[in-house]
């Protein structure tokens, strides 16, 4: 039944744990204890009174505040909700971020500082605390959402919805801050450390090796076409960890403001990614050349492209599949090639661009 009739599936499973978790919360305050609600369990209440009519879904909004969650992981999951409002007809109510993971100050400064710095709730109307008519698809329910909808086998319509809104995503980031340009090019290369690690979170973590093959890749074109270019290295750690990269001359910004080091990223010309949501999110905003590294989110890596996945639970496997397809994204292989004829078109085309604009200029 799952696989003929998910949405048939979806009901009967989760309308017997709806009885469960409910016959579980009539007992609980008789033992002293408090009622538990299941987020998962309120989306599958909301979606029966909708689908009987008695009380139709009208809204999304996306609360989902985790100090489990980065801050990359929640930009994604929030243009994830956005793209969905947009394909279903919903409208999309925005909440603000509350609790960042990661962070390096009081919490409630560091989640205003990304939401400041993401401004995805620029024009947007904002949701007031009501879930009546408003679906939370936070982490939970964006995949039990998209089903209910009819929005399942619809793939390619919400890839082709998300294209079509990276320039709405770039203008909001964009509308409390300036882009800065510089008399050389730009060269991002983002190595995600710290919370990864060859043993721990394999499947997120690229090795040393392998970035330095690609960056070289890169610093080769740019010396043969004598473009006047600095690369930098943004990650954590120590310089010592990172030996292998001293020949690429590139400067080192090590644990350094996370805020900061998305900027950077965003504004440099050319972005070399890490595997993550942080990067991606860099990569959706950034007008720059973009490279990186196809994976399949939750293990394995390498040059398999991630299959069309409509809306994963993990926005990390919706980024993955959305970037995937994107033409002006180049993929890089384990050793380091990527389509060199791709790369110097672009960067033919950024290069004609820097000429026609003045340093200290909108690109």
């Amino acid at each position: 039944m799952k696989r003929k009739n998910p949405l048939l599936h979806y009901i009967v499973t989760e309308g017997c744990r709806y009885v469960w978790q409910t016959l579980k919360n009539c007992v609980k305050p008789v033992l002293g204890r408090k009622p538990y609600h299941d987020e998962k369990l309120v989306f599958f209440r909301q979606y029966i009174l909708h689908w009987i009519g008695l009380q139709r879904i009208g809204a999304v909004t996306c609360a989902m505040s985790s100090a489990s969650e980065g801050s990359g992981s929640l930009a994604s999951l929030t243009m994830c909700t956005i793209n969905l409002a947009r394909v279903s007809g919903l409208a999309y109510l925005h909440t603000p971020l509350s609790i960042v993971g990661h962070a390096d100050r009081p919490m409630q400064q560091w989640a205003a500082a990304w939401e400041s710095l993401f401004n995805l709730g620029a024009g947007e109307e904002p949701c007031n605390g009501s879930r009546r008519g408003v679906v939370d698809a936070g982490r939970y329910n964006l995949w039990n959402l998209d089903l209910c909808l009819g929005l399942r086998h619809r793939e390619k319509e919400l890839q082709d919805s998300f294209r079509v809104l990276i320039p709405e995503f770039r203008r909001k980031y964009y509308l409390n801050k300036s882009p800065r340009t510089t008399d050389e090019i730009t060269v991002a290369v983002h190595i995600r450390r710290g919370d990864v690690s060859a043993r721990e979170c394999s499947h997120m973590y690229t090795s040393t090796e392998e970035v330095l093959r690609v960056a070289s890749e890169v610093k080769s074109i740019l010396d043969a076409n004598a473009v006047l270019h600095t690369m930098s290295i943004y990650s954590q750690g120590t310089q010592d960890d990172f030996e292998q990269l001293f020949p690429l001359g590139a400067r080192f910004f090590l644990n350094a403001d996370a805020v900061w080091t998305m900027q950077e990223l965003i504004e440099a010309d050319i972005l070399i990614m890490a595997r993550g949501n942080y990067s991606y999110y860099a990569g959706v905003i950034s007008d720059g050349i973009k490279i990186y590294e196809p994976f399949i989110p939750g293990g394995g890596s390498g040059n398999r492209r991630l299959p069309n996945a409509g809306l994963p639970a993990l926005p990390l496997a919706w980024s993955c599949s959305i970037f995937s397809e994107l033409d002006d994204w180049l993929p890089y292989q384990t050793n380091g090639s990527f389509d060199h004829v791709a790369f110097e078109r672009q960067l033919s085309l950024l290069l004609l661009a820097r000429k026609k604009t003045p340093a200290g200029g909108p690109v």
